[in-house]
This record gives C-alpha cells, sequence and structure tokens, in this order.
C-alpha cells in the first residue's frame, strides 16, 4: 500500500473530524471529503491492479439466471451450509475459519425463478484494503443483486464493521442512486440547479466541489434533497446501491426470547428452521415477480415464467425479450391478475402484477 496517500487520507479525515459543519465551514468540508473520496479510490484501484483486479482463479464468476445474491460474513456463520441447503452447489463445510477459499456458485429454483447464490470466503475488518483477498471477494459482491449478511450468535458485532467494509468498497446497502444529474460541457463554467430546498449544503458549495473533479464547465441538476456524503458519491459515479438483509444463523442454539429482534431473520442452515421464510424474503427484497406468456390462440405457458422485475411497462418487458418481429407489437390483451376482466385489452404502457397472463398481440 502506498504510505503516503493512506497518510494524507488520514490527515484529511482528522480536518474533516475537527472542522465544525455550518455555513461558514461547508465549502471546505465539501472539498476535503472530495479529496479523500479520490484518494480512496485511488488505493482501490492499485490494489485491484496489484492483486489481478479480482480475476484471479475462483473469483471471476458469471453471473447467470434471473438475478444473483452473495453472502457475506465472517468466517464459519454457516454460509456453506446455507448454500448447500438452497442450491445444487458443494461448498466445503467445517468448523474452522477460511473454509470457502473460493467464491462457489449455486442455483436456487424458487416461484419459477433460477436465482443464483454466491458463497464468498468470509469478510473480515480490513477486507476493504485488501486484507483476506478483500478486494476480489468485494469485487463479487458489487456484482450482486441482493447481499445477505449473515451472522451468529458470535459475530452479531460484526454487522457494522461488515457495513463498513462494505460502505468503503463504494457499495450502499438498502439506498437509492441520489437523483442528480451531471452534464459535462466544453464551456460556460458550472451551473448548478435544483427544484427542491436543500438542508445539507447550497448550490455554491456544488460548484465548489465539482472542480475537484475535473468538472470546470457543465450543468449539475439536483432533483432531491441530499447529503454532502451523496453529492460526492454523484460527482464519484462509482458506487453500487444494493439491498440487503442481515441473517441470524444457527438459531437452534437460541432460547425462544432471544429469537425477538426484529432486525434479523433467524434460520438454521443445519436445521432447515427458517428457510422458507428466507426464501420469500429473498424474493421480495429482489422485487421479482412472474409473467404468463400466452400465444393469441393458445395456452398459458405455466412452466416457464418470464421473471421480471416489479412496476415495469409491457414495453420495456417487451423490449428484454427476444421475440421475432416485436417492433410490430403495439398492444396486448391480459388475463388474472391486474386484469380486470378476462381478455381485456391495454396498451404497451401497462404496468402488470405477479401472474399476469399477456399475450401480445400484432
Amino acid at each position: 500500500m502506498n504510505i503516503d496517500i493512506t497518510e494524507k487520507i488520514s490527515q484529511i479525515e482528522e480536518e474533516i473530524r475537527k472542522t465544525p459543519y455550518h455555513k461558514g465551514t461547508e465549502h471546505h468540508i465539501g472539498k476535503l471529503k472530495a479529496r479523500a473520496a479520490k484518494l480512496k479510490e485511488e488505493v482501490i484501484q492499485k490494489r485491484l491492479k496489484s492483486s489481478g483486479g479480482g480475476s484471479s482463479q475462483g473469483y471471476a464468476i458469471k453471473k447467470t439466471g434471473d438475478a444473483s445474491v452473495v453472502l457475506v460474513g465472517p468466517p464459519s456463520v454457516g454460509k456453506s451450509t446455507l448454500i448447500n441447503q438452497f442450491t445444487n452447489a458443494d461448498s466445503k463445510v467445517a468448523a474452522y475459519d477460511f473454509t470457502t477459499i473460493g467464491v462457489i456458485p449455486g442455483m436456487m429454483d424458487y416461484r419459477g425463478a433460477k436465482i443464483q447464490i454466491l458463497d464468498v470466503p468470509g469478510i473480515i475488518t480490513g477486507a476493504a484494503q485488501g486484507k483476506g483477498r478483500g478486494k476480489e471477494v468485494l469485487s463479487v459482491v458489487r456484482t450482486a443483486d441482493l447481499i445477505i449478511i449473515m451472522i451468529d450468535n458470535k459475530s452479531i458485532a460484526k454487522i457494522e464493521e461488515i457495513k463498513n467494509e462494505l460502505n468503503q468498497f463504494g457499495i450502499r446497502l438498502d439506498q437509492l442512486k441520489p437523483k442528480v444529474i451531471i452534464n459535462k460541457q466544453s464551456s460556460g463554467g458550472i451551473k448548478a440547479t435544483t427544484n427542491v430546498r436543500l438542508s445539507h449544503f447550497s448550490l455554491d458549495t456544488v460548484k465548489e466541489i465539482a472542480p475537484e473533479f475535473k468538472i470546470r464547465n457543465g450543468e449539475i441538476v439536483i432533483k432531491e434533497d441530499i447529503s454532502l456524503d451523496q453529492l460526492i458519491d454523484s460527482f464519484m459515479g462509482n458506487c453500487c446501491y444494493l439491498p440487503y438483509l442481515v441473517v441470524f444463523n444457527k438459531a437452534d442454539l437460541l432460547n425462544k426470547s432471544e429469537i425477538q429482534d426484529s432486525s434479523y431473520l433467524f434460520v438454521s442452515a443445519i436445521k432447515g428452521f427458517g428457510l422458507k421464510k428466507l426464501k420469500e424474503k429473498i424474493w421480495e427484497k429482489l422485487d421479482l415477480m412472474r409473467l404468463y406468456l400466452k400465444p393469441e390462440k393458445g395456452e398459458p405457458d405455466f412452466n416457464h415464467p418470464l421473471i421480471v422485475k416489479n412496476n415495469l411497462s409491457l414495453r420495456i418487458i417487451l423490449e428484454k425479450i427476444n421475440f421475432e418481429d416485436k417492433e410490430l407489437i403495439k398492444k396486448a390483451k391480459i388475463y388474472g391478475p391486474g386484469a380486470k376482466f378476462p381478455d381485456q385489452e391495454v396498451s404497451l404502457s401497462f404496468i402488470p402484477q405477479d401472474e399476469t397472463i399477456v399475450s401480445f398481440l400484432f
């Protein structure tokens, strides 16, 4: 690691901590946060290059199926046991740390969906800085659609450490990408606008920070009240925003009074306790639904549902389907959930529900 860079980051973060935040220091703190973010990214990129960019054997996993879920957590909390329960994977199980030394993929069949589940080596403190092959592991985590943080009764205190490691690596849990549009231009200076009241910084601060990211001409539009950190994330443009669950394994070792905290989903991978509920929760957090396609003069295919995200219009769904002459399709007929009556004709702007039957019409 380049010690000069880490020292600079520490110095900047110490100055941020010591500087009281108010309108008079807003610009200064914003610039400091921008510089720290750029230096951290520099450290990450150097580590990725030195480790082969996360392409070491066992880490180059092809993303397949309708969605992917990655199991993260400290060593020996039962991730391998869970993936073996859910999928066709063969992840080695043992009662000592770092049993899993590569990424183990498995495929879970649920409600007609193929959900890829990845078992990765245990995340430990310092993973974002490369400890324990942390960079390769976290690079795999970034490609997932859902993160499951798995702990047991011996590792509850590790939850915040894991979240911190993920955050340092640009993974934002249960957050949406900030509604910020940055259009670089060749001239005209910086123009910052918003249609909402900003509680955490001013538009002048936006103009002051932009040059730190080599933006000296352009239009920046902020469409929601975001924090200064979210503004920095928008300028960096390297964060991924993922849903997550905290799963408390080995619940069979707890008494009933201990299985009360609603922050966790309690399971016992080895005993099978809570796994049905966990599958339901995975489906819910992935925000998936099933559509059944029906030929205009045929029967619906209930055996092979089309798995898509919720709240998509038929037009967007059609774009994702390999459908001959689909550009000629202008409307559809729907049946079942979401239909006011059987054979209802709708436009492609219609948003179907889970298990809606759809017949696209030429």
